[in-house]
């Protein structure tokens, strides 16, 4: 085996410490060549190090540089375009840990000649490893249909891959088609959306509105993913919205909805005669586009895919688990997204703010961080928070220019560079008030005549109360291999945030694609059958599920191995190994550690 080595100075770095010339001497005869380099890293050098590389071919290279964390890719590359197998070189780290760390010149010559002994007979112990291809399908399924769901099936639609979108309600948009105003500019939540959805409805996405995703079985570039379909009876796609169903239905069970989107007509089955069994077909008749069907039933469907982007958003945490602040036991204490149902135009009070009683709110208090930074609770800040309960300043005092607004704050979170517009704003305004509390066990909400909000010894009367809850994701959401999350789902989040991360993990996914295929490192587990005794007990240490049964012994399933390693140790019959990590290997590189250090210390020039 022909081996080569190669030292880097690194610009007086490392020869400051180990004396090149005295090493030269230690190594020549162990190596067919030895070069030495003042930076080997440099855009110059590397290329001598390729006519080098090219000009003596050796079958395995010795790299004495810095630690491979730094510059292992580098030269990997480097390798590879001079025709060497990039993992038939082994790093041998002198800077970092023996100039750097190592007090006198002798011991960092000891140390280096040590270290290299090991790397140069575990060198001969390796193999040429290739990179391991993986083809896959194109098809990719977005669960969840929010802006940021949207936004990626769109992205993935238009790079050519077949996208199916699962959304579990009868609507697409997510929770932003109730945000009729945006922080912080005030745009219009719906507005932004719409064109989504209709281009998404005009697209060659397969959507399933109704639906949820049951099952998930496989691995990354090739799932199984049990979908399961609840009749919705009126194509999104054909219908256009005009509500002449709505005029002729005589229980009105079938009407055109505002605030879901797209508006098309939606059927509820509890009132609907047909779907009780009845003779009535009244709206089938009246559709003009023949967008009806009441044959639909549920549909369960095995869908086979490449990859999943999640992007199921996030929940408001329940504001009855502090029942000190009265929220669900008296009126007029609405959390924040219902009170954005309140501000909405098309809402149950048009967008007028008024009481339970029908009075217009003369003093109207907003809780911020209700459950947030709560070690009781949540006790993480839900960042969007500050930023829509200075919006509700903002867009109450426009519709009641004459009530009274408190806030009460544990923190002010405003990042970026347009948050501080609205809260700036609201401290200008002589009828907005702010005040801040410790605990959430500082307040406490009751009800006279009016809802009375207490702070420690002070009471403020008010007519209505809108909390500001912890924003919830899904915190028991597993990322297995192929499975990548995005937007709020992953951490409460701006809805610009949620398009600019969708489009991140759009990228990523793409880009983990690339050709239709997997390209992995050779660094995967293998098992001897002969050794194995079935035990199972990888199955349950694997942290990538990378091991599963089959005909009652374990697999690897070397698409999802990543090579960490945790399954070798743990086997009680030593039989698994890892491509690149083997015990001989390493074995080789602990002896020929022990045969130099015995060497040196024997030796005169040690001395």
């Amino acid at each position: 085996m022909k081996i080569g080595a190669i030292f880097c100075a690194c610009a007086g770095q490392i020869t400051e410490k180990i004396d090149f010339e005295k090493l030269n001497q230690l190594i020549i005869n162990k190596v067919e060549w030895l070069e030495k380099f003042e930076l080997a890293c440099s855009e110059e050098t590397q290329k001598e190090i390729k006519n080098l590389l090219t000009l003596k071919k050796p079958d395995g290279l010795i790299i004495l540089a810095c630690s491979p964390k730094n510059k292992e890719s580098l030269f990997q590359s480097i390798v590879a375009e001079s025709g060497i197998n990039p993992y038939m070189i082994n790093f041998v780290n002198i800077r970092e840990q023996v100039a750097w760390a190592t007090k006198d010149k002798q011991g960092a010559l000891k140390k280096t000649y040590a270290l290299f002994n090991g790397a140069l007979e575990r060198l001969k112990k390796q193999r040429p490893l290739f990179e391991k291809e993986f083809p896959v399908s194109k098809d990719i399924m977005v669960v969840g249909g929010g802006i940021a769901g949207l936004k990626a099936a769109l992205a993935l639609s238009k790079a050519g891959r077949k996208v199916y979108l699962i959304e579990k309600e009868d609507s697409l948009g997510g929770k932003i088609v109730k945000y009729e105003k945006l922080f912080p500019d005030l745009s219009c939540g719906p507005c932004m959306v719409h064109p989504m959805i209709e281009e998404v409805l005009n697209s060659n996405i397969e959507l399933r509105l109704n639906s949820e995703l049951k099952e998930l079985k496989g691995f990354f570039g090739s799932f199984f993913a049990k979908v399961i379909s609840k009749p919705v009876y009126v194509n999104p796609e054909k219908c256009i919205g005009c509500s002449q169903c709505e005029e002729v239905c005589p229980v009105n069970a079938i009407r055109v909805e505002p605030m879901k989107l797209p508006a098309v007509a939606r059927i509820n089955p509890e009132k609907c005669l047909a779907l009780k069994g009845e003779d009535c077909n009244l709206c089938i008749k009246e559709c003009p586009v023949d967008a009806i069907n009441f044959h639909e039933s549920e549909k369960e469907e095995n869908i086979k895919i490449n990859a999943i982007l999640w992007a199921t958003g996030f929940e408001l945490m329940d504001c009855k688990a502090i029942p000190e602040l009265g929220y669900g036991k008296f009126k007029d204490i609405y959390n924040a997204l219902e009170f954005e149902e309140i501000l909405n135009s098309e809402g149950p009070t048009k967008g007028e703010i008024i009481t339970s009683s029908g009075q217009s709110p003369q003093r109207i208090a907003i809780i911020h961080c209700v459950g947030s930074l709560d070690e009781n609770y949540y006790p993480y800040c839900s960042k969007i928070c500050c930023q829509y309960a200075f919006k509700f300043n903002r867009i109450i005092r426009h519709t009641l220019p004459d009530a009274e607004i408190i806030h009460f704050v544990k923190e002010i979170v405003l990042p970026g560079k347009k948050a501080y517009k609205l809260y700036q704003q609201a401290i200008k305004d002589p009828l907005t008030k702010i005040f801040r509390y410790e605990n959430l066990k500082n307040l406490k909400i009751n009800r006279k005549n009016l809802l009375i909000v207490s702070l420690k010894k002070k009471k403020f009367p008010c007519d209505i109360v809108v909390l500001c809850p912890a924003v919830v994701s899904d915190k028991n959401l597993e990322e297995p291999s192929g499975v990548f999350l995005t937007g709020s789902v992953k951490e409460p989040m701006t809805t610009e945030e949620a398009i600019t991360d969708a489009m991140a993990q759009v990228g990523k996914l793409i880009s983990s694609l690339k050709d239709n295929k997997i390209i992995k490192q050779p660094f995967i587990a293998k098992i001897d059958y002969n050794k194995c005794s079935s035990c199972g007990i990888c199955l349950s240490l694997c942290p990538y599920g990378a091991i599963e049964l089959e005909k009652n012994r374990p697999k690897i399933v070397e698409v999802l191995c990543e090579g960490c390693g945790i399954c070798v140790p743990a086997c009680a019959s030593k039989a698994i190994e890892l491509d690149g990590y083997t015990s001989e290997e390493f074995l080789a590189e602990i002896d020929g550690i022990l045969k130099a250090l015995e060497e040196v210390n024997d030796g005169s020039d040690f001395a």
